[in-house]
């Protein structure tokens, strides 16, 4: 028996909720847009005091630069015309783990990579904040050719992911440069003087 009617049915269901978010989309995109014409001069201020600080550690000589060698910045385009800007440094580490329990200690290089997202919110006069750290095993070829196999334990506590929605008049050198000092590796993620549950928009 043909279930034209049931695939019809479906199709159709589909094609509604594809329309529910597109319209979704639509108005997302024009509060951020909106948003960005009202304080559009606060957030360019902010990135490019970012843009300022960045250019001037990358101006230190090497010995200044350790361990994290230069901070990079970057904008994109994005779905939401949110006007992205992010910001990245790494910085390499050795620790000597077990590779197994029947194996002596190893020593394992890891590159601890640090991001910091920055985007017009779609709340009026906000802005959004991500900062990510994670830990990550630089992967070695075995004599035979393949990929070293090493299990890091506890993997999640290495990852950090914090969203924060910030007042945009309420951001300036002070938040760039704490931005900057934890990119370079000088504070921990919970010095940033914006990291608290007053201005957290979500973690994992």
């Amino acid at each position: 028996m043909s279930n034209w009617l049931e695939n019809a049915e479906s199709s159709a269901a589909e094609m509604e909720e594809q329309g529910g978010l597109k319209e979704e989309l639509r108005q997302k995109k024009e509060a951020i847009r909106k948003n960005y014409l009202d304080n559009q001069i606060q957030y360019e201020n902010f990135i490019a005091e970012l843009d300022k600080l960045v250019n001037r550690v990358n101006d230190l000589p090497l010995d200044y630069r350790e361990p994290f060698g230069k901070i990079s910045h970057h904008a994109k385009d994005s779905r939401l015309d949110n006007h992205l800007n992010y910001l990245t440094s790494s910085k390499r580490i050795k620790k000597r783990l077990y590779k197994s329990v029947i194996r002596f200690l190893k020593i394992y290089t890891f590159k601890r990579i640090r991001v910091a997202y920055f985007t017009v919110s779609g709340s009026p006069g906000k802005m959004e904040v991500e900062i990510k750290e994670n830990l990550l095993l630089r992967v070695r070829m075995t004599r035979a050719g393949e990929n070293e196999r090493f299990k890091y334990p506890g993997k999640r506590k290495h990852r950090k992911d914090y969203r924060f929605r910030l007042d945009l008049n309420n951001i300036g050198e002070k938040e760039a440069m704490d931005v900057i000092d934890w990119l370079a590796f000088k504070i921990k993620m919970e010095e940033i003087s914006f990291f608290g549950k007053e201005n957290q928009a979500g973690s994992s």
